[in-house]
C-alpha cells in the first residue's frame, strides 16, 4: 500500500512527464535507499547476483542504465543508478558476467553503489576467428598483425582499421565510435580482447566491428 502509493506521488510530482513503469523504477530506488539506512533490515534487502549480460539498455534522459543478466535458470533486470551508472555505461557489456549485491524490487534488481558489482568475462566465451560468421556477436581475441590507421568513411565517420591473428585465421578488425581510440595504444603483436563484437561479411570476408556496444581491453606485449 505505502509503495503504491509513493509511485501515484511521483506520478503527480512529474506531471505527466514519466510513465508508471518510471515512476516505479524511482519507488523502488526510493525504498531502497531507506532500507540502506536500516541495519538490521540490510541483509534482508539486499541479495546477491550473477549471471551473464544478455542485454543493455542505457536510459540517459531519466538517468539509468538497464542490464539484463542471465542466471541458468532465468533472467532478470539489473538496474543501476548514481554513481554504479558510470561502471554500467562504460564496463559492462553483453557477453560478460556480473555479480553483485543489489536491493530487489518488483521490476528487478537495483545498484547503486560501484563497490557493490563485479563485471568479468570467461576466457572460455570467447570463439575462435576461424569460427566467426556473419551476422552473430562474439568475444574474441587475437594479436595485432597488420595495422591500416584511422580511415574516413563515405558518411564522414571515423573507423580505426587492424587485423588481429590467433593461430587459426586473421581477421580485419574496424574500432568505431569511442573505441578509436584504443588505436592509440595498439602495436603490432598486442593482444586485443573484444567483448560484445559483431561480425559481418564484406566481399566474401569477414570483418569484426567494435563500437560503443562493444568493450576492447589492449594487452601489451611483453618482450
Amino acid at each position: 500500500m505505502e509503495f503504491e502509493k509513493k509511485v501515484e506521488e511521483i506520478l503527480e510530482h512529474f506531471g505527466g512527464l514519466i510513465d508508471e513503469d518510471t515512476a516505479r523504477l524511482l519507488a523502488e530506488y526510493y525504498f531502497g535507499k531507506i532500507s540502506e539506512k536500516k541495519d538490521r533490515g540490510f541483509a534482508r534487502t539486499f541479495v546477491k547476483f550473477e549471471g551473464e549480460v544478455v542485454d543493455k539498455k542505457v536510459f540517459r534522459e531519466k538517468g539509468y542504465c538497464r542490464i539484463e543478466v542471465d542466471d541458468g535458470k532465468e533472467k532478470h533486470y539489473v538496474y543501476f543508478w548514481d554513481d554504479a551508472y558510470a561502471v554500467a555505461l562504460n564496463d559492462i557489456f553483453p557477453g560478460m558476467r556480473v555479480e553483485g549485491l543489489a536491493y530487489r524490487g518488483e521490476s528487478g534488481y537495483h545498484v547503486r553503489s560501484p563497490d557493490s558489482i563485479r563485471a568479468f568475462f570467461d576466457e572460455r566465451s570467447f570463439l575462435p576467428l576461424s569460427r566467426l560468421k556473419a551476422g552473430m556477436s562474439a568475444n574474441v581475441k587475437g594479436r595485432v598483425a597488420i595495422i591500416e590507421g584511422i580511415r574516413e568513411t563515405k558518411k564522414g565517420d571515423k573507423i580505426a582499421v587492424f587485423s588481429i591473428a590467433d593461430g587459426e585465421a586473421i581477421v580485419p578488425l574496424i574500432l568505431w565510435d569511442d573505441k578509436i581510440e584504443h588505436a592509440e595504444l595498439m602495436s603490432p603483436g598486442d593482444e586485443v580482447v573484444i567483448i560484445n563484437a559483431y561480425i559481418t561479411e564484406f566481399d566474401g570476408k569477414l570483418n569484426i566491428h567494435a563500437g560503443r556496444n562493444s568493450y576492447v581491453e589492449v594487452r601489451k606485449l611483453e618482450i
